[in-house]
């Protein structure tokens, strides 16, 4: 099952490149924060030392994936929904099934929701081996939320904004 961040952002981010993209990703202190997470020195320079991105649904940003493991096992998908009935429609079930929960920031959430333009997931899966998938996934979403002002949907269903340095902070009714 695959596991996801997703970026809510309020301006679009359809004329970003893969370059730009993996750039963005690599401002983070990447090391420093795997190690915060207690993934293995050598995991991190072995995946650090992979890191690479493939335009695979060209032209433009619609599916991109973020390697950093050897070829032909899982990285991360990068995905951008296409259009503004794509958005739309997944910002009303997002929507609704917060409403069904009775989320204490819906409101908050709401206000935010309602001026997307673009929603990107970053989705990767939980096998032993992709310990660094959380740490880049969630690096590629606040780089996008950063520069595209945007909100982020974490993998454990939490909600974030970013604050003036760019650190995440819990998105509070």
């Amino acid at each position: 099952m695959a596991i996801r961040y997703t970026v809510y952002c309020r301006k679009s981010v359809a004329g970003v490149t893969p370059e730009q993209l993996l750039a963005g990703s690599r401002e983070a202190d990447l090391h420093t924060i795997a190690e915060n997470d207690d993934i293995p020195d050598d995991v991190i320079v072995d995946a650090l030392r992979q890191l690479r991105i493939q335009n695979v649904d060209p032209p433009g940003f619609r599916f991109y994936r973020l390697c950093y493991r050897p070829d032909g096992v899982r990285q991360i998908d990068v995905e951008r929904w296409q259009t503004a009935d794509e958005v739309l429609a997944v910002v009303a079930e997002v929507l609704e099934g917060l409403e069904d929960k009775g989320h204490p920031a819906l409101d908050r959430i709401r206000a935010c929701l309602g001026q997307t333009v673009d929603i990107v997931n970053a989705s990767f899966g939980s096998a032993p081996g992709e310990k660094m998938a959380p740490v880049l996934a969630s690096e590629v979403t606040r780089w996008l939320a950063q520069q595209f002002d945007g909100i982020i949907r974490a993998a454990d269903d939490s909600w974030w904004q970013l604050g003036v340095h760019g650190e995440y902070q819990p998105l509070r009714p």
